[in-house]
Formats: C-alpha cells, structure tokens, sequence
C-alpha cells in the first residue's frame, strides 16, 4: 500500500520547529517565465521604441514632399524684372498645405542680399541651424547652393512650436544681380504628431497581441517541459522509504544527468544499507556468543561448590568478558572510522608523534613474553589527513600482530615508518606462523578471521583497509624474511 503524501506531509510540517520555516526559493517554472516573460517585454520595448521611430519618419517624409512642393510653386513665380526679384506668392502653393487645418504655416522670400522680399522676416535661417536647432534633414547646416538636392530641411522653434522648414536655393545670374534666392515655407508639426500617434498604435495592437500570445506560449511550454520533473517527484513520493530502486520515468536528455546521479546516489545508499544490515547482524552474531557463554559459565559457576572448578569457570568467565570488550572496542573503532572518513575532515599532524602515541596506549597489552619495538626513519613526517584514523589503524596492526604473531619467549613486533618518494610505508612485522597467498586477501573483509585458535571479532584488517582507502593510500599483506608476517600501508605523500 502507498502512503499517503498529505500524511507524510503532515509529518513533515510537525518536525519543523515553529520559528525554522525559511522562505522557499521560486519554483523553476516561475524563474524560466519570469526571464522568458522579461525578455519578451524587452522586445516588446524595442519593437514599440521602432514604431515610433518608424511612424514619425513615415509623417515627416509624407508632410515633407508637401512642404517641397509649395516651396517649389512659389519659386516658380520668381521674376527678375529691371534688375529687381519679383514674386507672386499664389495662393495654391500654401492651399496645398491645407490637409493639416490645425497647423499654421509660415513662408518667406530673399533676396541675393539677403534681405526679406516677401513673408516672415524673423523666421530662423538655415545657415544659423548648426548652433541654434535641431537637425531633422540631411545636412541641413549646409550652404544651399553647395548642396546635390534642390531642397532642404530643418526643424527649428517658431512662435512658441516646433515647426518643420523647408528651403528652397535658385541662383541667378543677372547683368547688375548675382546671387542666391532662397524660398522658405514651414509648417508647425501637429498634424506630423498626430499621423505618427496613428501610426504607432496601429502598429501597437499587433505588437501587444503578439506579446500575449507569446507569453502564454512560454507558459504552456515550459509547463509542458516539466512535466517530467512532476512525474519523477510521483514516483519517487509513492515508494516505499526502503524502495530504492533506480528512477524508471523516462526524462529528456537535458534531466538525464539529474536522474542519473540521483540513481547512482540510491545505488550508493543501498549498498551502505546492505553493508550495514551485514554488519548489524554479525556484530549481534558476534556479541550473542560470548554474552550466552558468559551467563552459562557465570550459572555454572554459582552452582559449583569446588573451589578448584569455580575457579576455572570464572577463568572462563574473565576470557569471554575479555573477547566481549575486545569485540565492543573494535566495533567502536570500526563506527569511528566510518564516520571519520566520510566527514573527510582532514588536517596537518605529524605521523611521528600520532605513532609513538598508539603504540603507548597499544603497549599494556603486550604480553611480557612479546616486545613492541618502533623504528623510525623520520623524526618528523607534516601529513594531512586524520590523525584518529591513523592512530586506530596502528593500533588495528599491533594488536593483530600480538594475537596471530606467537608469544614464543623473546618474541618481537617490528613497527617501522619509513618514507618513500610518493609515500609514507607503515610497517608492522611479526613472527607468527603466516597464511597462505590466496587466504589473505578475505581478511580484510568484517567478522572475517585467519584461524580460531586465536580469539578475535576479525575486524582490525578492514578498520586499516577503511583507513587506507579514506586517504588514497593501500594496505598488504606480505611474507616476512626469515617466517613470519609483514602488514604494510602505503600513504600518498611527498617529502618536504
């Protein structure tokens, strides 16, 4: 049966503590429309700023071939009668300007000398435009006479409006009257206003439906492109908290990799499950044995009344406790490094002195019989790692090598450090009767033992394998010159 995902989220929301909510970041729908949607409203900003751009060049040249075409009638009038410009302003020259009834028009007639022959004598000149307007037509500052086109134009303030002029250049060449007769009209820009205004929202309307229509395109779309997501979080919250099996929804290749390293990341999960459902169960293997052996032989000898056989239970008694605190300190060292070493909190220490320091706490256990003797080629090695995790895997080494090494009179445990181009080796030695090639490499594996004469919980090889791995290094099993044993790790480390 599934379970129910509103109950499960009621679980969750009674977990939290009442002042821990914190503010939820934006879902990834909202953060791609939102972009999407800004991106579309800056295009929508461009388009308008172009109509608009587009609509008052489309009035200007459609009012400016008005404006031509007046400046051009009057200067048809022009006539040159006894040495003196003669014009005739008809009245269809400024008619034609008429369209526009809510514009004023204005106009003006010189002379070769300049001066005004007929029209607004104040209205601005073309020559003073450079300094004193706003350009509007191509080169409007230029001579007139210089210029390719007939006419030119410029826009310039006039009684209180923007006004737009157009001017005209004839040269005359006359007996007694040399010059240039230039022809001015203008026209105020209301009407130019209003037919880009049309203009504009014509092209506005369009504009703005397309910006609609795009954005509910982006909200379907991307509403649509995560769709997978939902369907992979259904999945997922439908299982079973010990279901983890990989992600069967099938996703785009864009969330492939996403689904890939959540699957590996269950993979991993499942496989520290399973290594810690093995170790759980041995471990209360393991511990079951020794706690029954203590309560027969603790009954056994409360019922004894020989002095002699009570003794020997309570001997029996004192061995089982002692392999059941063996058992307990290595299981305490086993959780130790597996949790150093996936915190991976590692700093500088000097291997030397951590050595000395294990062998310290390992010595009272050695027999009498056993010498523990330390041989170092460094007085000092700087190394970054764990230090714990070193310490436990040296004392892993002695205390294996005083249990399986022999306790003959005179017996001697070697622990030399020496360095290496690339490495640190750590070395313990022993005398004891060895193990075959083939039997050495299942000894690194929990609750795995090399023979059961010896009391053990076969834990302290892969503590050091643990320890070894955790800092890139290796750990051997390797025949010792003469008999005997020889445990070797390898540490990745450059010499100062």
């Amino acid at each position: 049966m599934n379970p129910d995902p509103g109950a499960a989220r009621g679980v969750a929301g009674a977990a939290e503590a009442p002042g821990a909510r914190t503010r939820r970041p934006r879902s990834l729908r909202a953060r791609l429309v939102s972009t999407l949607a800004l991106l579309f409203l800056c295009g929508t900003l461009v388009l308008f700023l172009g109509a608009r751009a587009y609509g008052r060049l489309a009035a200007d040249r459609s009012y400016d071939r008005l404006l031509a075409g007046s400046a051009l009638s009057i200067a048809e009038t022009l006539s040159i009668v006894r040495g003196e410009v003669r014009v005739d302003v008809p009245y269809a020259a400024l008619d034609m300007l008429s369209a526009a009834p809510e514009d004023r028009v204005f106009y003006r007639v010189s002379g070769p000398d300049g001066r005004t022959l007929t029209g607004y004598d104040d209205l601005p000149r073309l020559e003073a435009l450079a300094a004193a307007s706003r350009q509007r037509g191509p080169s409007a500052a230029a001579d007139p006479t210089a210029a390719p086109e007939p006419v030119r134009f410029f826009d310039a303030d006039y009684a209180g409006e923007p006004v737009r002029f157009a001017v005209l250049a004839r040269r005359i060449a006359e007996p007694g009257l040399d010059g240039v007769i230039a022809v001015q009209v203008g026209q105020t820009r209301r009407a130019r206003e209003g037919l880009a205004r049309e203009l504009v929202l014509g092209a506005l309307a369009p504009i703005a439906l397309i910006t609609l229509l795009a954005l509910g395109a982006v909200w379907f779309g991307v509403r649509r492109a995560l769709q997978p997501l939902g369907r992979v979080g259904a999945e997922l919250s439908e299982r079973e908290p010990s279901d983890l099996r990989p992600v069967a929804t099938p996703v785009p290749a864009d969330l492939a990799p996403v689904v890939d390293a959540l699957n590996a990341f269950m993979r991993r999960l499942d496989a520290n499950f399973a290594i810690l459902r093995g170790f759980i169960a041995a471990a209360a293997h393991q511990m079951r044995t020794p706690l029954a052996a203590l309560r027969v032989q603790a009954g056994l000898a409360l019922d004894e009344d020989d002095p002699r056989e009570q003794r020997a239970q309570l001997l029996a008694v004192e061995r089982n406790a002692s392999r059941l605190s063996r058992l307990l300190d290595q299981l305490l060292s086993d959780a130790t490094v597996s949790h150093r070493s996936d915190l991976r909190r590692f700093e500088q220490f000097d291997v030397v002195q951590v050595l000395r320091r294990a062998l310290r706490d390992v010595a009272p256990v050695a027999d009498g019989a056993v010498r523990v003797q330390f041989d170092s080629e460094l007085d000092s090695a700087p190394f970054t790692g764990d230090a714990v995790m070193l310490g436990e895997a040296l004392r892993n080494l002695v205390d294996n090598a005083l249990r399986h090494g022999g306790a003959a009179p005179g017996a001697l445990v070697e622990v030399r450090l020496r360095a290496e181009p690339d490495a640190l080796a750590l070395s313990v030695s022993d005398r004891g009767p060895g193990l075959a090639g083939e039997d050495r490499e299942r000894l690194f594996e929990r609750f795995t033992r090399g023979t059961d004469t010896v009391p053990g919980a076969g834990l302290g090889l892969a503590i050091v394998r643990q320890v070894a791995r955790s800092h890139g290094g290796e750990v051997q099993l390797l025949d010792r010159e003469g008999g005997g044993m020889r445990a070797e790790l390898r540490l990745p480390w450059r010499a100062p």
